[in-house]
């Protein structure tokens, strides 16, 4: 969750990524990894051209799961059509803050993964985690070896367990990182 400069009764809570279909549906990120939090939402906020935000009511949500990706599809009331829903591209969703605190507070915070040791998948030291980047796509860890850095993206590919009481985070495939 992102709370907007610009105001305080609104968070940012997922973006539109394409629309979906000719019936107006939307591909949507939400920035929580938790399907039930996103069906409990009926009502979300768009920022027209001006800045001003204006609800949108959900009349449709339909959750698909590829591999170990969750993609959330929504249509809203006022959309009928493939053009209405290309003209909310890349729009920014929003929610009042308390249905915000309500929905999703599962998200964990980022900063909690800062400094915990990296494992390699024979319990070897790597490294320490020094930053994280967030595409929106997804996080990766930035971690400092005595050789450098090595970029370790936060997927079941390569993190095994993060285990947050011996700050420690175990990974595997890390040699196909460090070809790159």
């Amino acid at each position: 969750m992102t709370q907007d400069a610009n105001t305080s009764s609104f968070i940012q809570v997922g973006h539109i990524v394409r629309s979906q279909g000719l019936k107006g549906e939307l591909k949507v990120i939400f920035e929580t990894e938790s399907p039930e939090n996103v069906e409990q939402l009926s009502l979300v906020y768009l920022r027209n051209d001006r800045g001003d935000f204006y609800p949108c009511r959900i009349v449709n949500l339909r959750v698909e799961g590829k591999g170990n990706k969750i993609s959330f599809f929504v249509q809203f009331d006022h959309i009928a059509d493939r053009t209405s829903a290309e003209a909310l591209r890349n729009r920014a969703l929003f929610v009042d803050q308390e249905v915000a605190g309500q929905f999703f507070s599962d998200k964990p915070e980022d900063d909690t993964l800062l400094d915990y040791e990296v494992l390699n998948d024979r319990n070897q030291h790597v490294g320490l985690i020094i930053d994280l980047m967030d595409s929106g796509a997804q996080t990766v860890l930035t971690v400092a070896t005595t050789s450098g850095s090595l970029l370790i993206p936060l997927v079941d590919e390569f993190v095994v367990e993060v285990n947050h009481e011996a700050q420690t985070i175990q990974c595997q495939n890390l040699e196909i990182l460090e070809d790159l």
